[in-house]
């Protein structure tokens, strides 16, 4: 908004002025005069009027004499007080030289309160143009400085909000950063435990390999004289062995170091056939539905492993109810990440998810942080192993996946997530073949075996089933060996030295393809290096039955006698 420029040039848009001026004449005059310059004129017929026009669109005030004196200087104050920041109305009074009436002292007063400048009467027209024009171009520089004031908000509001928005990204980024900080000190607690666990069961599954052997070779010295209360007896450490095996069958799990034989699943048929097994583990108190889709992805996975973590889940989802209650078995297909599964971390890509969901007592949020621990457990002495969802930790991890617990309004969730698998699941799982009868009559075989009262309990065993023994402590030491006396390597994996029973397992790739192996082991650093071996392998503590068909296979005469 301006009026004609310095060079006389017509404006954008028309200025305003408020003229007060009493004497129809003066106010005449002024029209006149200001709308020669294409300003628009507001006309006030009294000092309410005046008081009222003196806003922000305004570009100047023109007031006579006569005008000035039906207003007070109260009201002008308080008018020029209501204008922003930016504004500095001009004011020209029009003051006649002759009167008597006229008042310096509230002239000076005037330009106390507002931009006054004070024209004597009579003028000449140049000069009134002069001071109009004057007072427009400053007023055009006061609009020049509302719109920068009102860019400087708008920019001003922009920075807050860009700065909120920033803090709150940071809050964000934070709150992300402790939450993965604290997932990662979980993570290395857990690989700790993992690992000091893993150590605890090598050594004892070796023990329990020592007391399974013993076991079986004094049954096959005592076959010819039975004695009912030494069955009994060896019928217990059987047991005691068994027992002894799942325990750290589950620690391994929780390790991540026991070999998976996995296969791939139809995760619809393999559920609904593990329906009627749940069932069986829970009793008829709690009443078991399933939710499990005919479109759901196959997984690659150990089966057994996956029965026992099911198990495990069921367990502790009865026990979480001792009067009943309602036990859901539910799975689905996802895409990672997804907001339906916060749990799910770093995850991404297609995931099936099998979730156990109970009714129960629930977990407190510090149980549920510690609930797949090894050897946690919340129930009394006796009742639990602490094992059961370590397991499930453990085999979900191993099997690229992950385990999570869900604290529900009413009860528990613990889910596990497993990467979808590319490969089509067989018709049916194969049925294990029978063991062959128990001779290995003529067998040479190398045993490899660093620990001495191992290897001198299986070398006893074979050789009572009429295998000809070599026992040697190391994979270094057997690379010494004469293998054209040898008909079979059976080693151990984990053995100090420069090389391990893989490692053996490769040289003789190399040196000898044709001659069988199978290794033996109670824990593995890296299961993974078994995949490509193509070999039998068994799992400490196993059985003479579980032996000789390892042998028979490796040998490529499964149901021979020898």
């Amino acid at each position: 908004m301006s009026s004609k420029d310095d060079a006389g040039t017509p404006a954008a848009s028309a200025a305003i002025a408020v003229v007060f001026a009493p004497v129809a004449g003066d106010e005449a005059a002024l029209r006149l005069l200001l709308e020669a310059e294409g300003v628009v004129v507001r006309a006030c017929g009294d000092a309410a009027g005046f008081y009222a026009s003196l806003d922000e669109n305004a570009w100047c005030a023109i007031v006579t004499e006569e005008g000035l004196d039906r207003c007070s200087l109260h009201g002008l104050d308080a008018s020029l007080r209501r204008q922003p920041a930016w504004s500095n109305l001009p004011f020209l009074t029009l003051a006649g030289r002759a009167r008597a009436e006229v008042d310096s002292n509230r002239f000076a007063r005037l330009a106390r309160i507002g931009n006054i400048t004070l024209i004597e009467r009579p003028t000449s027209r140049e000069v009134l143009l002069m001071s109009i024009r004057s007072a427009l171009r400053t007023r055009r520089l006061q609009f020049a400085m509302r719109e920068q004031w009102r860019a400087l908000e708008q920019h001003a509001s922009a920075l807050e909000a860009a700065v909120e928005e920033r803090t709150r990204s940071l809050e964000r980024e934070v709150s992300e950063r402790r939450r993965v900080e604290r997932a990662l000190a979980e993570a290395r607690r857990l690989e700790s435990l993992g690992r000091l666990t893993g150590g605890v069961a090598h050594d004892f599954n070796n023990i329990l390999q020592v007391i399974s052997g013993s076991e079986t070779l004094l049954r096959m010295l005592l076959a010819k004289e039975p004695n009912p209360r030494l069955e009994r007896s060896l019928d217990s450490i059987r047991r005691a062995c068994a027992h002894g095996g799942a325990l750290t069958q589950q620690l391994l799990a929780y390790a991540r170091r026991q070999p998976l034989n996995n296969v791939v699943l139809d995760l619809h048929l393999y559920l609904n056939a593990s329906a009627d097994l749940l069932r069986d583990a829970v009793g008829a108190p709690v009443e078991l539905t399933l939710h499990v889709p005919h479109d759901l992805w196959p997984v690659s996975v150990d089966p057994a492993q996956l029965d026992a973590a099911l198990l495990n889940l069921a367990a502790n989802a009865r026990d979480a109810m001792p009067g009943g209650g309602q036990l859901v078995l539910a799975a689905r297909n996802t895409r990672l990440p997804d907001d339906a599964w916060p749990e799910a971390g770093g995850l991404a890509g297609d995931y099936a998810c099998i979730t156990v969901t109970d009714d129960g007592e629930g977990m407190s949020e510090k149980t549920a942080r510690q609930a797949f621990e090894p050897f946690f457990t919340t129930k009394a002495v006796g009742k639990g192993t602490g094992l059961g969802l370590s397991q499930v930790y453990g085999f979900a991890s191993q099997s690229g996946g992950l385990a999570f617990i869900r604290r529900e309004p009413v009860g528990t969730t613990v889910g596990i997530l497993l990467p979808r698998c590319a490969g089509e699941a067989p018709a049916a799982l194969a049925v294990p073949s029978e063991a062959p009868p128990h001779s290995l009559a003529g067998v040479r075989i190398l045993c490899v075996e660093d620990d001495p009262v191992v290897a001198e309990t299986m070398s006893s065993l074979l050789a009572v089933l009429d295998a000809d023994i070599t026992v040697v402590d190391s994979a270094d030491a057997a690379v010494q060996a004469d293998f054209s006396t040898v008909d079979l390597v059976l080693s151990d994996v984990m053995m100090p030295g420069r090389l391990d029973g893989i490692g053996l397992v490769n040289w003789l790739a190399t040196h000898h393809p044709r001659l069988p192996v199978v290794l033996t082991s109670g824990y593995m650093v890296d299961p993974g290096r078994l995949r490509t071996l193509q070999i039998q392998f068994l799992r400490k503590p196993y059985t003479v039955s579980a032996l000789i068909n390892a042998i028979a296979l490796a040998l490529g005469r499964p149901g021979q006698s020898g």
